[in-house]
């Protein structure tokens, strides 16, 4: 099993990375979603050891579908040809993707190519410089599940979705059984990619889970609450769940806290 530790230096990376033929980075958007991609080996380890890569700068000029901003940013616009900026790997955030073959996965922030500064459009590089003076602290989801594919929600037009259990169960040690191997995977495949979990139950409504992430910096909590929500609905395309972190997607319920 490779190790988790995160690397310190480019040998280190090297040594880490020995057996493998890819790598997988991410960045986080201005709505907050991950965008990446694979890059082979040889491509990120030069990119390790420089400033970064180039990454189209268009993911702070489009929506969650891809449609372009009609009032286009200074960053990123059709005037500049959606230029590439610059991607700055993290090596501290190294874990790897237990349900992707274990493929090694970094985060990275992005940096003004002209000023290599942290452009303000980034929220990890923001909330990086907003958390120097920071203390720890937690956080948690409630979520609704639902039985649904990418396919059947499209089909339903996203409404009359089936819940992944119904009626009102929070705390039930029971709801769990029903779909146990989705719960269960939440929890352990989190630990594996190093989000650290402090509790995980259901909660009062229809198919709606919490689940607390562990204790920790502030920087580290952000990386954390965004990359869960791509473990979990990762996992729920294994298991054809769907979980939503919408703040109320019900209009006769309670909305979702966290």
């Amino acid at each position: 099993m490779p190790s988790l530790v995160p690397p310190k230096s480019l040998q280190e990376l090297e040594d880490l990375l020995k057996e493998d033929t890819k790598v997988k980075v991410a960045g986080i958007d201005v709505d907050g979603v991950l965008r990446g991609k694979f890059m082979s080996k040889e491509k990120f380890l030069s990119a390790a050891s420089s400033d970064g890569f180039g990454f189209c700068s268009v993911i702070f000029g489009w929506d969650i579908h891809d449609a372009v901003y009609t009032r286009e940013l200074l960053i990123s616009n059709k005037q500049n040809g959606y230029r590439d900026v610059i991607a700055s790997i993290d090596l501290s955030t190294y874990r790897r993707i237990p349900w992707e073959n274990n493929v090694p996965f970094f985060l990275v922030s992005f940096l003004d190519p002209d000023t290599k500064q942290p452009l303000s459009v980034d929220p990890r590089g923001i909330t990086k410089i907003a958390s120097e003076s920071a203390t720890r602290i937690v956080l948690f989801y409630q979520y609704f599940n639902f039985k649904e594919t990418a396919a059947s929600v499209a089909e339903k037009k996203f409404t009359g979705l089936t819940p992944l259990t119904p009626g009102n169960h929070g705390y039930s040690l029971l709801r769990t059984q029903l779909n146990h191997e989705y719960f269960n995977d939440i929890f352990d495949l989190g630990t594996q990619f190093r989000i650290p979990i402090e509790g995980h139950h259901t909660e009062t409504g229809p198919g709606v889970l919490e689940t607390a992430l562990a204790y920790t910096q502030v920087l580290d909590m952000a990386d954390n609450a965004v990359l869960f929500k791509y473990l979990t609905k990762s996992v729920g395309m294994k298991h054809g769940v769907i979980p939503s972190f919408m703040a109320k997607p019900w209009g006769n319920l309670p909305g979702c806290s966290g």
